[in-house]
């Protein structure tokens, strides 16, 4: 009876191993966004650089590309941010490439602010995408403002509605100022994002 048992778990455990194995082998073909088309997140985003911390509440609105997306080999347009709000933060900072509405500057690529996707981690069920373009312009002490660009990475959990961000941003232009700063971020997201991943 001990034998059969053991045998059991072995097997169960093998099976587990081979369900996990292939999901991680398999690949996203594409990605069926079933609802909503317009989505808003509330949350704040918090900037380290060197000693200084800087946190700003944020609240953004996304417009969402609806239906099935074919996953290319390059960044895939999943949507884009339309509009939003960024609330006080501890140092004076200005948000460059955002919508008018978040009262950020015009940036030199139209697709600034685009979500595109990246990749995804499909035994959690988790997205995986980029921000694209994100620039912030920070006045840290003893600098006459610092420009940091890059993109920003963002994960969002199975249920959709978890959305945390977390990236490394250099330096695009400042004198005294650190090489990079470190964003970080977490997210509300209301309606939740109801999205299915699919694999080959």
């Amino acid at each position: 009876m001990r034998t059969h048992r053991a045998v059991a778990v072995v097997l169960a455990a093998l099976l587990a191993l081979v369900v996990v194995s292939t999901s991680a082998g398999a690949t996203t073909t594409g990605i069926r966004i079933e609802e909503p088309q317009l989505a808003g997140q509330r949350g704040s985003l918090r900037f380290r650089a060197g000693v200084t911390l800087i946190a700003c509440a944020v609240t953004l609105a996304k417009t969402l590309i609806n239906g099935l997306v074919a996953v290319r080999p390059e960044l895939t347009k999943l949507g884009k941010v339309t509009a939003g709000r960024v609330g006080a933060c501890t140092y004076m900072t200005q948000f460059l490439n955002l919508p008018q509405q978040l009262g950020g500057q015009p940036g030199p690529l139209e697709e600034s602010w685009d979500i595109s996707f990246l990749s995804s981690n499909l035994v959690e069920g988790q997205l995986h995408f980029e921000i694209l373009d994100f620039q912030v312009q920070i006045m840290i002490p003893m600098t006459m403002g610092c420009l940091y660009r890059g993109n920003l990475l963002g994960t969002l959990g199975p249920e959709g509605r978890n959305l945390r961000y977390a990236s490394s941003i250099p330096l695009s232009a400042g004198f005294g100022c650190p090489e990079a700063i470190a964003v970080e971020g977490s997210f509300v997201t209301e309606p939740p994002i109801r999205y299915t991943l699919l694999v080959t």
